[in-house]
């Protein structure tokens, strides 16, 4: 049996949220469905709870607000988002569970078997908390079941691998199990270019280019390819 809250404040979609709840996961036990910031803190105080799924914005201000409150978050937490980039690119630096309006049953049935295999790392959360208002965001990547924090500035290059990518940094490389488009669009703004199909590079750490390839800081040769040159310009 598992105890679950929702913490959201449209009815209707917590209504629903209950609804599929219930007919996926009939061990679930709805304790609270709370409609507000104030709210959640009270009951908090008072219960404990295995999962919560959080609307992302309530009516008095938002989850990020609710988290940075509660004193011991030892709980799973599954975030509910209408579509919301930033927000959403948030989740992803962070690499924690969203998803989105309208739920759809399979992400959620998703979601909750994720949920149900680990409650919420505490240490991520913080660090969650910590990295949404910063010009340059860490990311938290998940290699091998351990997650490790990547400064922005010391990734040198992304490789792509087929469905994997290839982190290159200044002291390492790892591969994690995402395509190189989801890191493309998440580095989005970080003075990141794509210089080939299989390329991903910092223009902070070119070290020198030439026609059709550009030599970076490490060392590494990337190909450049015909109609991405101008990229480099």
């Amino acid at each position: 049996m598992y105890n679950v809250a929702i913490i959201e404040d449209e009815v209707a979609a917590a209504a629903a949220l209950e609804k599929m709840i219930s007919i996926l996961e009939p061990d679930f036990k709805i304790c609270a469905k709370i409609p507000s910031i104030f709210e959640s803190l009270a009951f908090f105080k008072e219960n404990s709870v295995d999962i919560v799924f959080m609307d992302v914005q309530l009516a008095d201000g938002d989850c990020f607000e609710l988290l940075s409150k509660i004193p011991c978050i030892n709980f799973s937490i599954i975030f509910t988002t209408a579509y919301d980039t930033h927000a959403i690119k948030a989740f992803k630096f962070n690499a924690v569970d969203y998803i989105l309006k309208p739920v759809d049953p399979e992400e959620l049935a998703k979601a909750i078997h994720k949920a149900k295999e680990k409650l919420t790392n505490l240490v991520l959360i913080d660090f969650f908390l910590s990295n949404r208002n910063v010009d340059k965001p860490r990311l938290a990547l998940t290699v091998l079941n351990q997650t490790l924090y990547v400064n922005i500035e010391d990734i040198i290059r992304l490789e792509a691998d087929s469905a994997y990518t290839e982190f290159v940094l200044k002291d390492r490389s790892f591969t994690v199990s995402k395509n190189m488009k989801y890191y493309e669009d998440l580095l989005q703004g970080y003075n990141f270019i794509r210089v080939h199909n299989s390329h991903l590079v910092s223009k902070n750490e070119i070290a020198s280019r030439k026609v059709s390839t550009v030599k970076m800081s490490n060392g590494d040769v990337i190909p450049v390819s015909v109609r991405r040159r101008f990229l480099l310009k």
